[in-house]
């Protein structure tokens, strides 16, 4: 239970300035116009709320790194036509030029059928994107140096089996001409066991690096 003397509107404000982020609500329109504004709207645009909310009405979708903002606009249009909330991550490029990614969720208020304005939290996540973004690179690159290492193992494999049929066909040979071909023989003998030994292993590498592209794909 709240103590008396706490209001919830007081509580809110607190929590909220605690928030790596902030609120908003604003006008359904390719500016998102905003209406309110509260947080830590400056370490995230780069302005002041009063920038956005005040007699500059500043764009907020002008913020929005312009690879992104189609994807916004989809997000939100998506979800309104749904009645539904979008959640979609984005960037922000603020004056000084650097770009930060957020999360934002979000969803429009009606009144019945009319939309009356959006709102919802806009939340820094820009740690845990390029975190994201990282691991993502790194995958394809080990993908590719799998994908690499499969190529170069397979004709190996097939090179090793034609050198088997060759040392078989020379040890043949080899008996054939009796005791002149011993020493040939025992040469062919240990071609083909080494030819033998070997492609075993590389089989086993094509196989392992198979299943680590199976793996990579599959994550």
């Amino acid at each position: 239970m709240l103590d008396d003397s706490t209001s919830e509107l007081t509580i809110i404000h607190s929590i909220v300035n605690r928030m790596n982020g902030f609120l908003y609500r604003c006008r359904n329109d390719k500016a998102y116009s905003m209406m309110f504004m509260a947080g830590d709207v400056r370490n995230l645009t780069g302005h002041e709320a009063t920038a956005f909310t005040g007699p500059e009405c500043r764009s907020y979708s002008a913020q929005t790194h312009p690879d992104d903002l189609a994807a916004v606009y989809a997000a939100v249009d998506a979800a309104l036509a749904e009645k539904a909330n979008w959640n979609v991550d984005y960037r922000i490029v603020r004056p000084d030029g650097s770009a930060i990614w957020v999360q934002e969720i979000g969803g429009g208020v009606f009144e019945g059928d009319e939309l009356l304005y959006l709102e919802g939290a806009v939340i820094d996540a820009d740690r845990a994107r390029l975190a994201e973004l990282h691991n993502l690179r790194m995958l394809e690159a080990i993908s590719e140096k799998a994908r690499l290492l499969l190529g170069n193992t397979v004709p190996i494999v097939e090179v090793l089996r034609t050198l088997r049929i060759l040392a078989i066909n020379a040890r043949l040979e080899a008996g054939r001409a009796g005791p002149f071909g011993a020493s040939f023989g025992f040469v062919a003998h240990e071609v083909s066991r080494l030819a033998e030994e070997t492609s075993v292993l590389a089989e086993k590498i094509a196989d392992v690096t198979g299943q680590l592209q199976d793996l990579l794909k599959a994550g």
